[in-house]
Order: structure tokens, then C-alpha cells, then sequence
């Protein structure tokens, strides 16, 4: 676990991290595929309660640097909204241990909450985000394979606040959904980042369960 980030190196605004949140359009790279999972495997190893996932996409290819906006895939309990585990790309917003720099846009992993959001109306958004990536994700055209993702407790801090946070994946996983991260800006000059939205969340067509 690599160690809790010094203040100044994250800048919180309005109680969430970050003040630009680069979200590029993305011009019809094949009518947003990606976004449209075929087929999702996911198995759970009970011995290790350790969960891995296989997401195969529409098609052709998963975007890997950042250029087709900010969107992810992620694993939930049949709807519920508690612990999900979620992947995703992004650059303007340094959230995770495994980003380098705030522009980096390299894929991740974190365990989030989604809740009610003022800021983001009919949307949901995110109300506690792990600063620890759990797990590891890899992209392989139009396949993302996620594994050695704790079912049980995990331990950590929230990127949003800084303050520690116990968050369980759980066993039920029985949904792969994808989705779009929209920002909130907020203040006076409406610049300041409020709130992070989560849009656009569609289910894979198929799930299967090992």
C-alpha cells in the first residue's frame, strides 16, 4: 500500500479533491461501444475472497489514454448502491494511488459509494471513493479483465475527505454496469468542483457467474 499523500499534493475544493476535471467529448468513436458490455464473467475465489471479472465491450476497442471522456466499468450487488468496484479513466483529477500525476489517465481501480447528490440531480454521485486501488485492471482491446479484488473488508482513506474508510465488496456481485463521469462545478465564478456525477450507468447484456 503505497503511503497517504502529503497535503498540497491533492487540493480539496468545496469537500471533493481536485479543481480541473478534464472531460474531452467523445466524437463518435463507434457510437460510444465501449460502453456497451456484451458479456461480463465474474468469479469469486472463496478460498482467497478474492473476485475477478472479465468485461468484454461492443467493440472495437477500449479507449487507454484518456481521449474519449471520462467513463468506467463497474461491479454491483443487482442494483444496490452500496460498495461498488469500479475502473475507470480520467485525467484532471488525481484520486487514486496509482495515478502518477493529475493528468494521467491511466486506468485504476476503486471502491466507491454512490449516494444522493445535490449537484447532480436525477443522477447519482459519488459520496466516498477509496484513495487505495484495489486489485489490478487490465485492457486488452475490447476485453478489461479486473482481478485479486477483495470480497471481504478493505481498509484505507477517502479520497473526497481524507479521513479513513472500511468499505466490503461482498460476495453478491451479480451486475457489471457501465458509465459516465460528469463534474459539478459550483461557487461564485461556477468553477470550483463540487460534486463528481455518475451518468449514463447501463447493465451488460449478459452476466455470467462462476
Amino acid at each position: 500500500m503505497k503511503e497517504k499523500p502529503e497535503i498540497g499534493l491533492i487540493i480539496v475544493v468545496a469537500g471533493f479533491i481536485g479543481t480541473v476535471f478534464d472531460i474531452s467529448p467523445a466524437f463518435g468513436f463507434a457510437a460510444e461501444s465501449f460502453l456497451t458490455i456484451e458479456r461480463a464473467n465474474i468469479s469469486i475465489d472463496e478460498a482467497d475472497d478474492e473476485l475477478s471479472a472479465e468485461l468484454i465491450v461492443e467493440g472495437p476497442s477500449i479507449p487507454l489514454n484518456g481521449t474519449e471522456s471520462a467513463f468506467g466499468y463497474g461491479l454491483r450487488t443487482g442494483g444496490g448502491e452500496d460498495a461498488i468496484l469500479v475502473v475507470h479513466t480520467h485525467a484532471g483529477l488525481l484520486d487514486s494511488e496509482d495515478q502518477r500525476f493529475i493528468e494521467d489517465a491511466g486506468w485504476h481501480t476503486h471502491l466507491i459509494r454512490l449516494g444522493d447528490v445535490e449537484q447532480c440531480e436525477q443522477d447519482k454521485g459519488i459520496v466516498d471513493v477509496t484513495w487505495q486501488s484495489p486489485g489490478e485492471v487490465s485492457i486488452d482491446d475490447d476485453t478489461a479483465t479486473i482481478s485479486g479484488i477483495p470480497t471481504d473488508e478493505f481498509e484505507g482513506w477517502d479520497s473526497i475527505t481524507g479521513d479513513s474508510l472500511s468499505m466490503a465488496l461482498g460476495e453478491g456481485v451479480n451486475e457489471a454496469i457501465s458509465f459516465k463521469l460528469e463534474p459539478a462545478y459550483g461557487g461564485e465564478d461556477d468553477d470550483e468542483l463540487e460534486a463528481i456525477c455518475v451518468t449514463d450507468i447501463r447493465s451488460a447484456e449478459e452476466v455470467n457467474l462462476e
